[in-house]
């Protein structure tokens, strides 16, 4: 099932979930409440956006080489280990400066969009450090500490993390990691708090926990931390008003009662600010993450994407646009080769009209999302073709161009839909006959329109 189809029906589902609970018998109700689903009141149409493509960087076996990261770094950031066929991860562009800030001792925050290997951007230089200390100190602690919002978050990391440590037995592999959100039974909080990991997930509410009861297992846990080297939120955005302050102070009580001197404070995020220029953004980012941590992060700490395009970087919007009607008549699907597609008409201007803004801009930027009805205009009007034969297209090439990679491996363009779904509320009359009451679902005080003093609604 393409994506499309799958939005599809999961609106009609949650249509006739949304719609069960209530028979509307009044006429004039009814028919109010069923123009509002007409018109898709609680699930406007979709936004459409292509992933952009990120500028590409060393190789971790590059930078080991180089001697950047720790020799046993190209051995554990390899993709596929699962499958048998292992081979070294290359990072982009934005992964690499995050290396290099770590390895320089800043602390950072990372603000790439979703799908750009945030994790990668800290869990690469807390093992690289993990790796040199382990040779100059081989005792057993907790060197980082990463705080998630939700434990679905650690769990799936934890799951990511395994597959750098497959083909190694429990204990054995080069860095250790261990989950303690409050999930685990007694007998792995016992395990965690004798054999302490390199790495310890969690989240900031069982981190309060252990920080304040005084449970023995969780005062080892803690104990095992002393000295901490890294601290990561993940999710930076989401600490915001009363939990923003409640996390700011555990950070601050963390950094005292583990004696983390020399704390490598960390941050992810895809996205805490969007207005003002790159710059502006960057300094707002820093001011909130250096409140949040407690420690001075500038605006050159704030780590964002470098985005480049996978179409020809020769042609633009103004060359293709003539050549758009005719493109659209091919009703092509398919690809000789990874060249024909980058120069294809086409595929330069989907990229450049929901991928990659690039016009008078020194460095591209994410393009923002567009419904999927005016995307199709835009392109009936630039192609001058009828809005049939645009949507027809545009949807036929956005599936088809699924199957096309990058000389990387990458999908070309995976595109996403954005789909907001906001549950059904009240209904709400004036006391009047029914054939002359104002019927709402907004809820208000007054009708307009009436009289002051008989204009009060009630709610069914």
């Amino acid at each position: 099932m393409n994506a499309f189809d799958f939005r599809d029906q999961i609106i009609a589902n949650y249509e006739r979930f949304s719609r069960s609970f209530a028979r509307v018998s009044a006429a004039d109700i009814s028919a109010k409440v069923n123009k509002e689903y007409d018109r898709d009141r609680y699930w406007p149409e979709p936004l459409i956006q292509i992933n952009p493509n990120y500028r590409a960087a060393n190789s971790v076996a590059e930078l080991a080489k180089q001697g950047t990261l720790h020799p046993l770094s190209a051995e554990v950031f390899q993709a596929d280990k699962e499958q048998g066929n292992p081979f070294p991860i290359r990072l982009h562009k934005h992964q690499q400066d995050a290396v290099a800030l770590a390895n320089d001792g800043h602390s950072y925050v990372v603000t790439t969009g979703t799908g750009s290997g945030k994790s990668l951007s800290f869990f690469i230089p807390i093992v690289d450090r993990i790796l040199r200390a382990k040779e100059a100190d081989p005792k057993r602690r907790t060197r980082a500490i990463v705080i998630y919002p939700m434990n679905a978050l650690a769990n799936s990391q934890m799951e990511e993390l395994g597959k750098f440590l497959h083909g190694h037995g429990p204990g054995q592999g080069p860095f250790s990691v261990a989950r303690y959100t409050g999930q685990e039974k007694r007998e792995e909080r016992l395990r965690i708090a004798k054999e302490p990991p390199d790495i310890l997930l969690t989240n900031f509410m069982m981190l309060e926990l252990i920080l304040t009861r005084f449970d023995e297992v969780d005062r080892q846990v803690v104990d095992n931390c002393q000295g901490l080297e890294f601290l990561v939120l993940d999710e930076l955005h989401t600490y915001r008003g009363r939990q923003g302050a409640d996390v700011a102070l555990l950070v601050r009580r963390l950094r005292e009662r583990m004696k983390a001197e020399n704390l490598t404070c960390i941050g992810t995020s895809a996205t805490m600010s969007t207005g003002g220029t790159s710059d502006d953004r960057n300094r707002t980012v820093a001011e909130v993450a250096s409140k949040l941590f407690g420690t001075l992060i500038t605006a050159q700490e704030v780590v964002g994407e470098t985005l480049e395009r996978v179409t020809d970087p020769a042609i633009g919007i103004d060359v293709i646009r003539p050549q758009l009607a005719s493109r659209l008549a091919e009703n092509k699907t398919s690809w000789p080769d990874f060249a024909t597609f980058r120069s294809d008409p086409l595929a330069v201007w989907v990229e450049l009209v929901l991928g990659i803004h690039q016009p008078g801009v020194d460095k591209p930027e994410r393009a923002k999302p567009l419904s999927f009805s005016e995307a199709v205009s835009r392109l009936a009007t630039d192609a001058g073709v009828e809005l049939a034969s645009a949507k027809q297209a545009l949807r036929q090439f956005l599936l088809s161009c699924q199957s096309v990679t990058t000389p990387s491996g990458r999908t070309a363009f995976a595109f996403k839909l954005h789909q907001f779904i906001s549950g059904p509320d009240k209904v709400y009359t004036t006391l009047e006959p029914e054939w002359i009451r104002f019927v709402t679902l907004d809820g208000q005080r007054f009708a307009p329109d009436r009289p002051e003093g008989t204009s009060g609604l009630s709610s069914n």
